[in-house]
């Protein structure tokens, strides 16, 4: 299974080499035995990051988890106070932490934990998969922080979805998102 799911990966690698980076979402869906084989199957790939390999629930597992393996780990979109975040970053259970603004309860809450994780020199990134809000939120918290290094897009939903749901037209060029 690891073999299968690492093959999209290694074409990608063989295609355009380093010239694009990538990035692993494992969606919280496994165990720490899994995720350790995981992450030594995704090394040669050399990944950005793996996000959410591990289940946010323990704290610890993460840490330990961070601490065993050389591929980057981002969390977690799933964690929802930020409490959790202070934890994960306490425990160097991290190397990115991935918010999404309407989870962690709003725009003040987002940027109060992007600040937190610049303190512990830990990047920020900003999750985009519910909805336009979301996205414009994350857009508008990373023009205020210099920690946030990404912010996640989804073309299908940019191009179909939100359109439906907003007036505003979100348009991506060159990577890059204006503020609205």
């Amino acid at each position: 299974d690891i073999r299968e799911g690492i093959a999209p990966f290694e074409k990608i690698r063989e295609r355009v080499g380093d010239k694009i980076e990538v990035m692993l979402d494992g969606h919280g869906f496994f165990s720490l035995a899994a995720a350790r084989r995981i992450a030594e199957g995704m090394k040669p790939i050399r990944p950005l990051w793996m996000e959410d390999v591990l289940r946010p629930d323990s704290i610890h597992a993460m840490a330990a988890f961070r601490a065993e393996i050389s591929v980057p780990i981002a969390v977690s979109k799933m964690l929802v106070m930020s409490d959790h975040y202070r934890q994960v970053l306490e425990a160097r259970a991290a190397d990115y932490v991935m918010i999404d603004p309407t989870w962690v309860g709003g725009i003040s809450q987002t940027r109060r934990i992007a600040e937190l994780a610049q303190m512990y020199n830990v990047p920020t990134l900003m999750h985009d998969c519910t909805g336009p809000f979301t996205l414009l939120s994350g857009v508008n918290v990373a023009a205020a922080n210099s920690g946030v290094a990404f912010q996640e897009t989804v073309r299908a939903h940019i191009a179909t979805l939100y359109p439906s749901l907003i007036d505003e037209t979100i348009t991506v060029s060159n990577g890059h998102l204006p503020l609205p």
